[in-house]
């Protein structure tokens, strides 16, 4: 991935020298906090400081130090350049369509240039013909979404998946901001990872635990599997791409197998599918929204739940390797037109685009009960006493004439404080509410909870889950909810839409689900 150095894109205009009398007293804190310095500001070339103070004058790098006082020189007042860099799942489809629009929304027009396969320079004119900004794209991995945050080679990073502990840890370290923080991690888009095979193949549904198996290398016949005598082909991406990673932890590490290194290794998604549409006897991972044409098998959990990728199942995260597509920022300071451009792409109105590049839009979308049919049905298999039962089937009265919403309300871990999709989609469905979407009808917010520890806890987590989601909510909406009724039910563990058995499945089914009747 060719890399821009941030220090290129700082204007000329930054280099100023003050003389004694224009300079200002400053404070000049590291970035982590831990050592602070105060003087008077002398000098500022773009990317040192320079400080007079008791001991001596002092330089120190921009990048070493935040400038704290009126006077301290503003980094980015006429920066108009900035870099992308990251998922290329995202970057190749997604951002040229988000970048396009961006500048026809400002009446403007769109020079392209393709430097490599792995890098575009986008220069948007305003409606008068002048520069608005230039974006260059870097296409790589989801891991150089990071790495590019943290050389300072990038502003923004695109990841398909979530950031990791460890990068996570590194940016603490650094004094860089917490990455899962709302204003560091943004979700562009919603995506499910497809397992795909040619459609000759006469396989349609195979269990997790095989297809682990036949990534792991330990299946090699389709034979082995109910399929024809023929040998299985693998074709995935790289590990350190974000699609094999999310495979990895979602997929494989449940079982504790490792991807078997006589796979097939492509470049991208849409290589492993063409791939697959050539082989009849080939496997593949890829995003939905790189699928193209192959066969999409169904999915059967280790507690015998089935599901496949589809819009509603991949936007409530309960078909089981959905995944979410990230915007990452560090804490320090962006370009002006970067943070126009971040507001222009995570708003609703790009969520059009999102859809007509292929990915699941954050829009809200509903399912009547008949359409929960399958989930019902393993909810009645899975209950044995005679109490669940019961308040099962209270439940499914109170949800005859209902509506769900795709609108399902995460926490993050061992709390009842929502994540940070819930947050903004809580803000969504405050201004659907204040919009009068649902005037003259009531808003049940159903709370659940997995199957371990006891019964009574888990009816009272659900309960309080679903008025946390309540109040939140309530709060967001101020007055002006009209005639609409919010009312909270806790249904503690009935209606798993994930396995008990596993900790994603219990990550799962820890929810809150937004009905309308």
């Amino acid at each position: 991935m060719n890399k821009v150095s941030l220090f290129a894109l700082i204007p000329v205009c930054f280099m100023l020298v003050f003389t004694t009398a224009q300079a200002q007293e400053v404070t000049l804190r590291s970035m982590d906090g831990t050592l602070a310095m105060t003087g008077q500001l002398t000098g500022f070339d773009g990317e040192n400081y320079q400080l007079e103070t008791s001991v001596g004058s002092i330089s120190l790098n921009i990048f070493q130090v935040s400038c704290e006082g009126a006077d301290c020189p503003d980094l980015m007042a006429n920066l108009n350049e900035f870099a992308i860099a990251g998922s290329g799942a995202i970057g190749a489809h997604m951002m040229p369509a988000m970048i396009e629009a961006y500048a026809f929304d400002l009446n403007g027009d769109l020079e392209v240039e393709v430097v490599s396969l792995a890098q575009t320079k986008y220069t948007i004119l305003d409606s008068s013909g002048e520069i608005h900004a230039i974006i260059t794209l870097n296409l790589g991995t989801s891991n150089d979404a990071f790495t590019a945050l943290e050389q300072r080679d990038a502003f923004i990073g695109l990841s398909s998946r979530r950031a990791s502990d460890s990068e996570r840890n590194r940016f603490l370290r650094a004094g860089r901001g917490d990455l899962r923080q709302p204003e560091q991690e943004r979700i562009l888009a919603l995506d499910g990872l497809a397992v795909t095979v040619n459609p000759r193949n006469p396989i349609q549904t195979l269990s997790l635990d095989q297809i682990s198996d036949i990534f792991a290398g330990n299946i090699r016949n389709w034979r082995e599997v109910g399929g024809l005598d023929a040998a299985i082909n693998v074709y995935r991406r790289e590990t350190n791409s974000g699609a094999t990673q999310t495979f990895n932890q979602l997929v494989m590490a449940p079982t504790r197998r490792s991807l078997s290194s006589t796979s097939n290794i492509l470049d991208d998604n849409t290589a492993v599918s063409a791939a697959v549409m050539q082989d009849g006897n080939g496997i593949g991972i890829a995003g939905a929204a790189d699928a193209q044409n192959t066969q999409i098998l169904s999915l059967r959990s280790v507690c015998g739940q089935v599901s496949s990728p589809s819009e509603f199942s991949i936007k409530t995260e309960e078909y089981p390797i959905s995944r979410r597509m990230f915007l990452y920022t560090d804490s320090g300071p962006i370009p002006d037109v970067a943070e126009e451009f971040i507001s222009y792409i995570t708003s609703d109105e790009a969520q059009t685009i999102v859809e007509q590049a292929g990915f699941v839009s954050q829009n809200v979308s509903t399912a009547s009960l008949n359409d929960q049919g399958r989930r019902l049905a393993h909810a009645l298999i899975a209950e044995r006493d005679r109490a669940s039962l019961e308040l099962l089937q209270e439940m499914v009265a109170s949800l005859l004439d209902a509506e769900r919403l795709s609108l399902t309300f995460r926490f993050k871990s061992g709390s009842v404080s929502p994540d940070n999709r819930a947050l903004v989609d809580i803000a969504r469905l405050a201004e659907m509410v204040k919009n009068g979407d649902f005037d003259g009808k009531r808003l049940m917010i159903i709370g659940f909870a997995d199957s371990i520890g006891a019964i009574n806890e888990n009816q009272r987590l659900s309960q309080a889950r679903a008025e946390s989601i309540r109040d939140v909510l309530v709060e967001a909406v101020g007055g002006e909810a009209g005639s609409v009724q919010f009312t909270p039910f806790g249904y503690g563990k009935l209606s798993p839409i994930g396995c008990n058995e596993t900790q994603d499945g219990r990550d799962t089914n820890r929810r809150v689900e937004i009905w309308v009747r």
